[in-house]
């Protein structure tokens, strides 16, 4: 699947001022079989994954319901305040039906924030502008023994990794401005590492400090904690070598005299 790019910023960031704070952690993920699990507590957020599972996604081959793992992508998306719409892209360029536990894993995200109040095409200045602060990704695994392994983690300021060159950032220290199309963040190949043998599936946790703005050009914000969930299957060795077909031996024409 290609990458995605950012646009170029030029645009410097508006003043800001700090308001209202809501963070909210995010507890032990538990198994789950589905897209979207129910987050504790009122200030973190979630949202729901755009299409469907299609029926490859369900059968009794994946131990670990995914969208991801069936269509090699996911782009959830969740109203951090009203039609101010957060969207996480995550895709890879493998094929996830490969993903086991010994194999190499990689997976690439973007996250951007759309005003839908005004059309795409508005200026920016009738847009709120939206930072992000810190992002944390937590990967954990859903065994059949029960035992749980954190085999990818990433917790940093955004600004400290963005892909962006020209990256526009708050004067005020809220992080990156990640309002499109000025804003985004990006980071790709990020490597999940080595799994137990009895791994049936991995949870990604996208959990990111949001500091959205109340009004355009208002310079008052309010911050919070959205959590993105993504799950994603993970095949058995054995039952993977077992689907890998046996190539035919080609037979070799006599040659014409």
């Amino acid at each position: 699947m290609p990458s995605k790019r950012l646009a170029l910023r030029t645009l410097g960031a508006v003043a800001v001022v700090a308001t209202a704070v809501s963070l909210s952690g995010c507890s032990t993920i538990m198994p789950l079989f589905g897209i979207q699990p129910t987050v504790p507590g009122n200030s973190a957020q979630t949202g729901t994954t755009s299409g469907t599972t299609s029926d490859s996604a369900t059968s009794a081959e994946l131990q670990f319901a995914s969208v991801f793992t069936d269509m090699g992508s996911v782009h959830p998306t969740v109203d951090i305040a009203d039609q101010l719409a957060l969207q996480l892209d995550v895709w890879t360029e493998q094929k996830t039906h490969d993903w086991t536990p010994l194999a190499d894993k990689r997976f690439s995200f973007v996250i951007g924030v759309y005003d839908n109040r005004v059309p795409a095409e508005a200026s920016f200045d009738q847009k709120r502008r939206v930072y992000m602060s810190n992002i944390t990704v937590t990967a954990q695994t859903t065994t059949a023994s029960g035992t749980v392994e954190t085999p990818y983690t990433l917790n940093t300021d955004p600004i400290k990794v963005t892909l962006d060159p020209e990256a526009l950032r708050s004067d005020q220290g809220l992080g990156l401005l990640i309002t499109s199309p000025k804003g985004g963040f990006q980071l790709e190949s990020q490597q999940i590492g080595v799994l137990a043998g009895d791994t049936q599936g991995v949870m990604l946790d996208f959990a990111m400090q949001i500091s959205y703005e109340n009004a355009p050009l208002s310079n008052t914000y309010t911050t919070q904690v959205v959590h993105q969930y993504v799950p994603i299957a993970i095949f058995s060795e054995a039952a993977a070598a077992a689907a890998t077909p046996t190539p035919t031996p080609t037979v070799t024409p006599t040659p014409i005299p």
